[in-house]
């Protein structure tokens, strides 16, 4: 059997053997640009968009995808005991939360006024909004923020950062938070192994 088939096989390549070879041109002229210029694995020949940032995903014509981000900024303003004056210390955090309104023009800020629970609640109530009050003014006045995107609630002595009898705990809820949340799109980006999340 195996001898057989040794036979046949010669007799097989034997028979291949008498076509003639047919050679190809020497060179062929390249109709289009197959090279990728932005290195985004669209050839140029394909490319609908040019100069996309490195390491964006593109769909098959070369252009970015965009997806919806969610992001939060907190801002952590102090005062003094009794008061709801800004300190100059605070504006350079107030000027964070500005450049990142400006930046998302979609995103909106809730001013959230706090109190220590030292002294009368009610009082403390009023005192928290009027902290409250002088973030966003500050937001409106000093850095131009459209009013219609800022919102200030005081929270009174309610909802404390520490709940210790303490100065430090007292100057600790003394504060006003800024919750900044918003939706704005960004270039996707592809997977890489250096990819965190």
């Amino acid at each position: 059997m195996k001898k057989g088939f040794t036979i046949l096989s010669v007799l097989l390549l034997a028979g291949c053997s008498s076509q003639g070879i047919v050679t190809m041109q020497d060179t062929s002229p390249q109709v289009n640009e197959l090279r990728d210029l932005d290195y985004d694995g669209v050839i140029k020949a394909r490319e609908k968009c040019d100069e996309t940032l490195r390491g964006a995903a593109v769909d098959n014509d070369g252009c970015p995808q965009d997806k919806t981000v969610k992001q939060s900024f907190r801002l952590n303003v102090t005062f003094p005991n009794d008061s709801s004056e800004l300190r100059p210390s605070n504006y350079a955090k107030l000027e964070q939360l500005a450049d990142f309104l400006n930046d998302q023009k979609n995103a909106s800020v809730t001013i959230e006024g706090h109190a220590s629970k030292v002294g009368n609640p009610a009082y403390n109530l009023t005192l928290s909004q009027r902290r409250a009050d002088a973030v966003a003014k500050a937001l409106v006045n000093d850095f131009d923020i459209d009013a219609s995107r800022v919102d200030a609630i005081g929270y009174g002595d309610t909802v404390p950062l520490n709940d210790e009898d303490s100065e430090y705990a007292h100057d600790v809820n003394r504060r006003v938070m800024a919750t900044l949340s918003g939706s704005y799109s960004t270039t996707d980006m592809r997977w890489t192994i250096f990819t965190v999340n």
